[in-house]
């Protein structure tokens, strides 16, 4: 296990975001050695759990796919490696191995002899690029067969399941099925007849021969959550798309930031493309698998410079993962005595609570994505550099608040301690940087509106101390010193998509449609959404009255609440505002609470300045219900 030790010195620096080669290659390794630990855990099971497997035809012997791989590997060390640098490789070998030893989330919609006859598909992909013959009996998914790091053959048959035979010849393979077969020259062509290939990305430097990286969209394991998955349907030109948008992005990273394009071509070997509406105002779907170490999914982005974002985003995410392997920076919860349950954060960037570990990995993700963003408004002009001063702004005060929340954390190990201690000495260094007054005060706003509406949305007060401060508030009373503590509940629920971050993007990088996006609000749009625009535009007095038009439609809305709060912050001052941003929880108890005793909502600055200390007996007569801003 000593070849696999993290020293002090490389904890740090990987926590710095400055991992060298050698500490890649370290992470790396670790990875290739835990799958081959899978692997020969997996060998030991397969005998015993083939028997009530019920192949069709008979189970073939794991053993002797074992001894092939052995074969190869000693043939041609590279073959072998090729094929297990294949990230889908590890996420159908956990999967299984968890549904061997009954750990399993769910059971698989795929029969258990199709599950295990894919080590056998191991080999053959071994052998054939070893250019060892073999012939082998190896699973189909609606009449395609996988070919662990290279792609898909068929179909071959009709059925949903059934057995293949897969021959490695002098030039080439041949899978034959129940209605077809598919006879390929080796090395394997770009797509053909009967031949689905995993693309290499252009222009994207290797790790080596044959580990890509590559876009995925064939393999049957190649989802993180559902499997097996019949190949995709993306066309030609989409798949172009995707290609000129992947080398870009590499080629900006090698200009900008030659650790991070290190980073990215060291972590991520495959990617998977996946449905979702691309957006200018940032809006990326991406995830990435501790089961599969290597690959990442994500929708595309609008641009390469976005896309350099994300792929940095996510190649953190895969960095720690491996790091978590070796190296615990988190308590087990096995591990605590005191009998409390682990807590859960605000993480700046999520609409949910997270635990720990969720919000560890979004700092340490978000501090690369930061120090892209840093990077690269020094190599750019104009609208994009305002962008970039935007993305900055908003995650240089998100990092704050979270490592501040990590710093604090009583499940962090020792180990987790020195590694958090980095993230905020970096981030610490980042708050003196001057940002443009412009993406500034959006980049602002934006993190005190999500703050406070997480705190609305998931923080409430004891029901009992609400209708007691609703019954002082009803007679007349002074609100007392202190205010009751919150509770955290998560309320999923109540979580509603971003739009204000997607049009300050927009503002920034588009300001003419952004314009016309706001022209055509203000003719028919909602009152949130002319509010939102608004603020943005620089206008305030009107984003004041469109929130107290948005306050009237809905009284109790602590989300129309919070975004007139900071309107009326940078239009003029009022009483209550403070109070609404850093206690909307203590307010909308309270306001739930008089709304249930009267039948009318109060006034929510009223109430809150009221909650803050301030005497509000001269106009409460007159201001009893909701009146909007």
């Amino acid at each position: 296990m000593d070849v696999h030790r993290v020293s002090l010195t490389s904890l740090r620096t990987i926590a710095a975001g400055n991992a060298t080669e050698t500490e890649l290659h370290l992470l790396c390794s670790a990875q290739r050695s835990q799958l081959l630990l899978v692997l020969r855990a997996l060998l030991g099971h397969m005998n015993e759990a083939a028997l009530s497997a019920r192949c069709p035809g008979g189970a073939a012997a794991a053993e002797a796919a074992w001894q092939l791989l052995c074969a190869a590997e000693q043939e041609a060390p590279e073959a072998v490696e090729a094929v297990l640098a294949d990230p889908t490789v590890m996420a159908w070998a956990l999967r299984l191995l968890r549904r061997l030893g009954g750990t399993a989330d769910a059971a698989p919609s795929l029969p258990l002899w199709a599950d295990l006859g894919q080590f056998q598909t191991l080999a053959a992909a071994a052998a054939l690029r070893a250019r060892i013959p073999a012939e082998l009996r190896v699973p189909a998914y609606r009449g395609t067969v996988w070919v662990p790091s290279l792609g898909v053959a068929g179909p071959v048959a009709r059925r949903r399941w059934s057995l293949a035979e897969f021959r490695v010849e002098r030039g080439g393979f041949v899978v034959r099925g129940e209605h077809a077969e598919v006879r390929l020259p080796w090395p394997a062509p770009v797509p053909a007849p009967g031949w689905r290939p995993l693309r290499p990305v252009r222009g994207a430097a290797s790790r080596g021969s044959g580990s890509g990286p590559w876009l995925d969209t064939v393999t049957p394991y190649r989802d993180f959550t559902q499997y097996p998955k019949s190949p995709g349907a993306l066309g030609e030109r989409r798949l172009r798309a995707w290609e000129d948008r992947l080398a870009e992005a590499h080629a900006l990273l090698e200009r900008e930031s030659a650790v991070d394009a290190a980073l990215v071509r060291t972590m991520v070997r495959v990617l998977v493309p996946r449905p979702f509406q691309s957006a200018r105002g940032g809006l990326v779907a991406s995830a990435s698998s501790v089961d599969a170490f290597g690959a990442i999914t994500m929708s595309l982005p609008y641009d390469a410079t976005q896309t350099a974002a994300v792929l940095v985003h996510e190649a953190r995410h895969q960095q720690l993962n491996a790091l978590l392997s070796l190296v615990r920076l988190i308590r087990a919860a096995d591990d605590r005595t005191d009998g409390t349950r682990p807590r859960l954060h605000y993480a700046p960037w999520r609409s949910d609570p997270r635990p720990v570990l969720g919000l560890l990995h979004g700092t340490f993700a978000f501090s690369g994505v930061a120090r892209f963003w840093r990077t690269h408004r020094r190599h750019v002009t104009g609208t994009e550099a305002q962008r970039a001063d935007f993305e900055f702004a908003v995650l240089r005060e998100q990092l704050r608040e979270a490592v501040a929340s990590l710093a604090a954390e009583d499940d962090l190990t020792e180990a987790g301690r020195l590694f958090v201690d980095e993230l905020a000495a970096q981030i610490r260094d980042w708050q003196g940087e001057e940002v443009p007054a412009l993406p500034a005060r959006l980049g602002r706003h934006y993190c005190l509106l999500r703050r406070a509406v997480w705190r609305a949305r998931h923080l409430t007060i004891d029901e009992a101390a609400a209708e007691r401060l609703a019954e002082a508030w009803a007679a007349g009373e002074p609100a007392p010193d202190s205010l009751p503590d919150p509770v955290l509940r998560p309320r999923p629920d109540r979580i509603r998509l971003d739009t204000f971050g997607p049009l300050a993007r927009y503002r920034l990088s588009a300001p003419h449609l952004f314009e016309r996006g706001r022209r055509q609000a203000e003719r028919g749009g909602d009152p949130a959404r002319r509010a939102e625009y608004a603020v943005i535009a620089g206008d305030t007095a009107q984003a004041v009255r469109h929130y107290g038009e948005w306050i009237r439609r809905e009284p109790q809305n602590a989300e129309a609440w919070v975004g007139a709060a900071l309107a009326w912050q940078e239009h003029d001052s009022r009483a209550g505002a403070s109070l609404l941003l850093d206690r909307p929880d203590v307010v909308a108890g309270v306001c739930r609470a008089v709304a249930s005793a009267r039948g009318e909502a109060p006034d929510p600055f009223l109430l809150a300045a009221w909650l803050g200390g301030a005497d509000t007996a001269g106009v409460r007569s007159a201001r009893t219900t909701s009146s909007g801003v």
